[in-house]
């Protein structure tokens, strides 16, 4: 190991990081000689004579085609030539660049690597056989009728087998290029299905971290094998594998044939498209799991913490036997504001929202989880829980959840052994009725053999994430959760989802408000490029929430040319046709909406609202006044009627309606327009105390008082406040008068 890789260690970390970039963007863009001259740096002080034997060949052999090519030479094959050059450029890159990581960078996975072969020196066959040994004892053991068996023995089997499985995962996880021989033997393992269930889930999760770091056709070639696995759960995770892999290495997968290969195979398999693209809809998902977690954190946790007390735990576990829930319990939640927010989360949870993250985010410091591989483990039977009933129904009651990933499961599992026994029999009887009404949900509300994503996809994809986010040495890791662009913005991703599912994918980014991913796909359909009065509404609106005011008015106003006479379309329109300041156009349209809508008082108040932008102060009033008269809420028309009479100069009439609004819930501008209406009427002790009342909702800054204050000095002109006194107001504020 060290006469392979110490040779680099002229070259530091950070030299490694910018020259694999630097390697990386002049592949991409197919520029061999600066690929050729950031090698030359990094074999510079290498003693890696091979290495360097395959650099000098590739550019001899470039230097050659450019030449045939400025002498004019006319060659069909140079193409073909050239992409080999290119290919043979990037798996050079990749075995130099990786060689030198592993000599000299610090992240966990290249220091694993350096100490791989000592820690773990058996061969990847000698670890096979000795699994199959293993597994042939454990299945004879388990043949026995069990009064017969050993069951200490048995588990002692089970732990050996779990260290053999355990090393495997290492030694695949930072392994180097595969040679044929290698691939083979892993080829052979999985093909047969001969292996343990949890070996090849392990096996599936290895590579895929493996391939996060290190580009490798035969192991890519195993993770396609592997997605046409009749086994769901590995099926499952070799999908999400190619996903990622896809993404990480788009660019270069038309150098590789076989691949292209497979994946052209894929593009044709409508079970493979399916998961495909209800794999990309649970990435997405997982974008919710950090808002989900803080609205657990800082709304949910602090009001349970608060009602707590109110419930009594012990008279709810005697009286209940976990078989309902206490109705006191209930109306306490009710009235602390958490029905409809635990309602959301269960709505969420169904949808396959990670609602759950936040429970167990401090629960992943068990020994359990020391070893990497754990993180990535299915949750399964052993045999140490025949030994305990009680170990035994947990692990019964958690093969049955469809709410935990398997991490979390574990996670469960070892905390629970650590309480007390009554409440263990509390939490595991609400976990275990909760688990049951969860899956009668899922039976009832969702159709079936429906398009949703398969529980091993979704638990699987839950785990990357516990790891990627928990996982104490995440930061040695790229979060794959973090990374730009989404999926279906890749090429090589978007080509495996037909036409009527990309506009699914558009409406999930669109009803989680991801207005710029949805906006990128709705413009892209067809139904969109060719005149569809609902893509049209909501790409206006994703262009709207992003401030693209202007472009947003043009797709409202295609659909109005669909459907003139769409209520929502309309007052879209106006809506922005007022917020781009042309409020003729907006008057027009809100009027159009008014006729659709008679009475509504919304309309009622932007009509106003046109009006009085307009300096039509007598129709302004007119309109308020009817608002007035409709609106239940008074003050939403009392604070446009006040400034209006302040404009027209009415300033009693003005100041009597702030006086109405300054008695019912009043807000920092209300103060600071009574303010005005009295300065304005040579009150200027009075318009003072208003002011300083506006202050104090502004957090007695100073700044943001001057700042709205400032805004209004054109109307306290107009309405003949010297320009004196105006220069005096911020500063009278700052002093006790």
């Amino acid at each position: 190991m060290q006469s392979e890789y110490y040779n680099f260690m002229s070259i530091n970390h950070q030299d490694i990081q910018s020259y694999s970039a630097k390697i990386r963007e002049s592949l991409e863009n197919k520029r061999l000689k600066q690929t050729f001259a950031s090698l030359d740096f990094i074999l510079s002080n290498a003693n890696q004579w091979q290495l360097r034997e395959r650099l000098d060949n590739l550019e001899e052999n470039y230097r050659m085609l450019l030449h045939y090519w400025a002498e004019g030479v006319e060659d069909p094959q140079r193409d073909a030539v050239f992409n080999g050059l290119l290919r043979s450029a990037w798996q050079l890159s990749d075995l130099v660049i990786f060689h030198a990581k592993t000599a000299v960078s610090y992240t966990s996975f290249y220091q694993n690597r350096r100490s791989a072969d000592l820690l773990n020196p058996e061969s990847s066959a000698q670890l096979l056989a000795l699994l199959e040994e293993l597994s042939d004892k454990i299945t004879l053991s388990e043949l026995i009728d069990s009064s017969e068996t050993d069951l200490q023995n048995l588990h002692s089997l089970e732990k050996q087998r779990e260290t053999v499985e355990d090393k495997i995962f290492a030694k695949i996880r930072v392994s180097s290029i595969w040679n044929e021989e290698e691939s083979n033997l892993w080829h052979n393992a999985l093909k047969n299905n001969l292996l343990p269930l949890t070996t090849q889930c392990l096996i599936i999760s290895a590579l895929t971290l493996n391939l996060e770091e290190l580009f490798d056709e035969r192991k890519t070639l195993l993770l396609l094998e592997a997605a046409e696995n009749e086994e769901e759960e590995i099926r499952q995770r070799a999908i999400t594998g190619i996903l990622l892999f896809i993404r990480r290495y788009e660019k270069r997968l038309h150098l590789c044939p076989e691949i292209s290969a497979r994946l052209a195979y894929f593009a044709e398999n409508a079970d493979f498209i399916k998961s495909f693209k209800n794999i990309i809809l649970q990435f997405i998902l997982c974008r919710e799991t950090e808002k989900i977690t803080q609205i657990m954190n800082d709304e949910v946790m602090p009001q349970i913490k608060k009602i707590g007390p109110k419930i009594k735990w012990d008279k709810l576990l005697l009286e209940t036997d976990f078989e309902d829930k206490n109705p006191e319990w209930q109306e306490i939640i009710e009235e602390a504001g958490l029905g409809d927010r635990l309602r959301q989360f269960s709505e969420l949870q169904l949808e396959g929202a990670d609602v759950m993250h936040s429970s167990f985010i401090h629960l992943k410091h068990y020994q359990f989880f020391n070893e990497l591989g754990h993180w990535f483990v299915p949750f399964t039977r052993r045999s140490d829980h025949r030994e305990n009933e009680m170990k035994g129904g947990i692990v019964e009651i958690l093969l049955e959840s469809a709410m935990l990933c398997n991490s979390d499961k574990y996670s469960f599992y070892y905390s629970i052994l650590q309480m007390p026994e009554d409440y263990r029999k509390f939490v595991l009887g609400q976990f275990s009725s909760e688990t049951a009404a969860i899956k009668e949900m899922i039976k009832d509300e969702l159709p079936q053999g429906g398009d949703k994503i398969h529980p091993a996809a979704r638990q699987y994809i839950q785990d990357l994430y516990r790891f990627y986010k928990l996982h104490p040495d995440r930061g040695a890791y790229e979060d794959i959760f973090a990374a730009k662009p989404d999926f279906y913005f890749i090429e090589g991703i978007s080509r495996f989802i037909p036409e009527a599912d990309r506009q699914t994918i558009g409406e999930y980014y669109f009803g989680r408000n991801y207005f710029v991913e949805a906006n990128r796909i709705f413009t892209a359909l067809p139904a969109y490029k060719q005149g569809d009065e609902t893509l049209f509404q909501k790409n206006g609106y994703c262009l709207q929430m992003q401030g693209k005011l202007e472009e947003a008015l043009q797709d409202y106003l295609k659909a109005e040319l669909i459907n003139s006479n769409n209520s929502w379309t309309i007052k879209k329109i106006a809506h922005c046709y007022r917020l781009l300041k042309q409020s003729a156009d907006a008057l027009e349209y809100y009027r159009k909406a008014e006729r659709l809508s008679p009475d509504n008082t919304a309309l009622l108040l932007n009509i106003g609202h046109c009006h009085l932008e307009l300096k039509d102060y007598p129709e302004a009033l007119k309109t308020y006044f009817k608002a007035e008269y409709l609106l239940k809420d008074k003050q939403k028309a009392w604070r446009p009627i006040a400034w209006c009479y302040f404009l027209t100069g009415k300033l009693s009439e003005a100041i009597d309606y702030y006086n109405k609004i300054l008695e019912i819930n009043p807000i920092h501008i209300d103060y600071l327009n009574a303010g005005h209406a009295l300065l304005a009427s040579g009150k200027i002790g009075q318009s003072l105390q208003m002011y300083r009342k506006c202050l104090e909702l502004q957090e007695n800054s100073i700044e943001k008082f001057t700042e709205i204050f400032t805004a209004d000095v054109p109307d306290l002109l107009s309405a003949g406040v010297s320009e004196k006194i105006l220069t005096f107001i911020p500063d009278s504020m700052l002093y006790e008068t």
